[in-house]
This record gives C-alpha cells, structure tokens and sequence, in this order.
C-alpha cells in the first residue's frame, strides 16, 4: 500500500505541474477494479483522480468527448484534467458528484426505468465512430480469433464450453445480422456506476470507455447484470422491452452474448471464485432471450 501511496502521490506532483493546479491528496475510494482516489483544491472542492494504463491512446481527445456529451444533456461528471505523463500513466481528475451507487439497493421496475429513461437519452450523440462499441460488440459475439473471447473461454474448461453452446442456439438466427450505429455507448453501463441520491440520478461515472454504436450495448450489459442480480421481475421486462425496441430482439441477443462472454473472461482473470456465482445468471439470461 505505500508503494502505491508513493506512486499517487507522484502523479498529483505531475499533474499539478502539468495543469498548474494545487489538488492534495485525501484517501483511495472503495470499489471498482482500477484504483480512485478523493483529492480537493485549495478552496475544498473535491474531486476524484484516476489513472488507466489502458486508456492512453484515446485519454487525449477524451476530455471534448466529454464536454460533448454532457452539453447534449448527458449526466456525466466534468473532467478537470486529463492527460498522460511522460512514463506512460493515463489520468484524469474529474469533478465529485455526491450519491450512492444505484447497485447498494436492489433493481426494482421504477430504477430499472429510470435507468431506460437515461440510455434512450443516449440516442444519436455519436461522440467517438472510433470507438465502434456495434463492430466490438459482433467481434466479442462471433469472432474466433486468438484474441477473441470465444478461444478465451474454450481455455476455461467445460463451463465455458457451455456457456458458448447455449447462447450459440440463440445467436443462430442471427449471424449475418449488422448492428446498427448513430448512438452514445457508456461501454460498462451498469448500476454501480450510477449514482442516485433522493431518489434522482446525480451522475453517470466511469465513462472512459464510452464511444459510439448502438445503445442496445449498454442494454444488454444492464440487463445481464439483472439477471445476475436477480432484479424484480418488472426490472427484466422494462430494460429488455427497451432493448429490444432500439433494433429488435436479434441485436439485443448478439449483444447480451458479448456481454456474458466478457464478463466472464474478466471474472476468470481477476475474480476466478466468483464464476459459480456468475454463470447461472448467464444462462438464465440465455435462455428467456431464446425461449421469451
């Protein structure tokens, strides 16, 4: 921990100098897989700094992306700097937002549509074609490269062997079908990364990997997480009518496969004890897209 303490506190150095701003570093805020950190400015203003390696190549044209996004309506909280220091670590600092992660409460029908409510504003921004979430979506679905999920969870063993063979009987009507574009795409849209206070949504964090495609990516991730969860079942209904609704029942199916496929390489790499958890939500996920 002090190592890492060290290397933050390095950063802040940088990135201070960098944007001649004075942020002091508070404490590391819980959860999520990528370290943040609480900081405030001379006056108290609080804010959250985050680094990731993985985001450099776009971390310089993403803070107008941003400014894009929230000027069209969208909740996003601002970005106060962003950039890359010269060893390679992608940062930004973007503003605090108060509330609560939405995933401390269950998925009730009335989040669920607040939350439809939030994706359907997502509609024709188109903030980075770059980006393609539509062509990374079908990729992570059908492609049978080396890099490709589908090898990944073949080296998993039999149970990712059945988790292809089952959404590969949903998917077979579907596998010339093209996904559409046009829209804004969060990429990791799913409740705790939603923040809701009072009863109102305050923000939507973690945008780093949003772009463009169809808004029924961020659909399916939310509805794999309700099955996962077991949300209402009035929660199901409205986020997989809304789905479906973007560009039919094929695209919310050929997304709901990538989400399943990614999440559970991702859980296997860094949270291998909790798949026994994870894939019979997947599977019910698979089934009720096949079977209604």
């Amino acid at each position: 921990m002090t190592e890492q303490l060290n290397r933050v506190q390095q950063l802040l150095r940088e990135i201070n100098h960098a944007h001649n701003v004075e942020f002091t570093l508070r404490e590391r805020c819980h959860g999520g897989v990528i370290g943040a950190w609480l900081v405030t400015d001379p006056a108290g203003r609080r804010a959250i700094l985050k680094s990731n390696n993985g985001m450099a190549h776009r971390i310089a044209r993403h803070p107008t992306l941003v400014d894009r996004i929230r000027a069209a309506g969208y909740p996003t909280p601002a970005w106060l700097a962003a950039g890359v220091t010269p060893d390679g670590t992608a940062y930004h600092v973007m503003d605090f937002v108060t509330g609560e992660p939405m995933s401390t409460s269950p998925l009730t029908g009335r989040m669920a549509a607040r939350l439809v409510e939030i994706i359907e504003g997502q509609v024709g921004l188109d903030p980075d074609p770059v980006q393609d979430w539509s062509r990374g979506a079908r990729a992570c679905a059908f492609a049978e490269d080396d890099s490709g999920r589908r090898p990944m969870l073949r080296r998993i063993g039999r149970a990712g062997v059945d988790l292809i063979e089952h959404f590969d009987a949903l998917l077979a009507p579907y596998k010339e079908l093209g996904l559409p574009s046009g829209d804004l795409v969060h990429g990791d849209f799913n409740t705790c990364n939603v923040l809701a206070q009072d009863g109102r949504v305050t923000g939507i964090i973690d945008v780093e990997a949003c772009g463009s495609g169809t808004r029924a990516v961020d659909y399916a991730w939310l509805l794999r997480e309700a099955y996962v969860r077991t949300a209402e079942p009035d929660a199901i209904t409205t986020i997989r009518l809304g789905g479906e609704a973007v560009a039919g029942p094929g695209v919310l199916a050929i997304c709901a496969a990538a989400t399943a496929f990614d999440i559970t390489c991702f859980r296997h790499d860094h949270d291998p004890d909790s798949l026994p958890q994870l894939l019979p939500g997947l599977h019910r996920l698979a089934d009720a897209l096949q079977h209604g």
